[in-house]
């Protein structure tokens, strides 16, 4: 799993539907085979979230729980991540101490998988 592949999921499922407005009437087999397409990349978007909603769940700070589910569930930009915080963290805050936790989630998997 890399969590900074969601938002180049989300930018995909966008432009199959944006793919599928634009094919005319009578196309039969070509809409419906980028709408099972599209199907497939909503089905890989979803299974990133599922683990990364497992990871946001094994958050034991909640200000970092909400960075992590601004960012991820709704697609925020660090900007909009801090402007909805409940606290005066600033946009580089976030990204901080979100980048912190991940890289310290890292290394505990890295140190349990060689040890």
């Amino acid at each position: 799993m890399q969590v900074s592949h969601i938002k180049y999921l989300r930018k995909e499922l966008e432009e199959y539907r944006l793919l599928l407005e634009s094919i005319p009437e009578g196309c039969g087999w070509q809409a419906q085979a980028f709408r099972q397409k599209q199907q497939k990349a909503a089905e890989h978007l979803a299974a990133e979230l599922w683990e990364i909603s497992k990871l946001i769940e094994a958050i034991d700070d909640p200000e970092l729980r909400l960075i992590f589910q601004l960012r991820y569930f709704r697609g925020y930009t660090w900007a909009r991540v801090a402007e909805e915080l409940p606290t005066t963290l600033s946009a580089d805050g976030a990204r901080m101490k979100h980048d912190r936790y991940l890289k310290k989630v890292q290394s505990v998997k890295k140190e349990g998988s060689t040890g």
